[in-house]
């Protein structure tokens, strides 16, 4: 049964940056996940590898937006959700909810202590995601 999940930002980019991206495509696929993007997504994304302080990671910009374009699934979301404590992480629950995805997967402690006011959702750290999925 797939998994239809949101990552946030911050574990995309951290994958992209340790060069695990790949590998956790890979595993997430081989478990039925089914990765969600947004025109929202996909710009933090940008501005954030776009930083300079990211500049001394060896991560082509261009070549990690399409890898992920091509395993995940686009969502047209419209703003609606409003609880987050951070307003600029909002979009991450929109497109968990208007999607229809089962986990958002976030680092983020604001994003991690957010109701998303749904039972089917469930807001999770990577390790537990794992977990749940067995994977190991």
């Amino acid at each position: 049964m797939e998994s239809r999940t949101v990552f946030d930002t911050n574990v995309l980019v951290s994958h992209a940056i340790t060069g695990r991206f790949y590998d956790l495509a890979k595993t997430a696929i081989s478990h039925d996940v089914v990765f969600l993007r947004s025109l929202p997504l996909i710009a933090e994304i940008k501005e954030v590898l776009s930083r300079k302080k990211f500049d001394k990671y060896d991560v082509d910009l261009d070549e990690f937006i399409d890898m992920f374009l091509d395993i995940s699934e686009f969502c047209y979301t419209i703003p609606k959700f409003t609880a987050c404590p951070d307003p600029k992480d909002n979009f991450l629950f929109d497109l968990a909810l208007q999607g229809n995805a089962k986990y958002l997967v976030s680092g983020d402690k604001k994003v991690l202590s957010t109701s998303a006011g749904s039972e089917t959702l469930k807001v999770t750290t990577l390790p537990a995601f794992k977990e749940y999925l067995q994977i190991y």
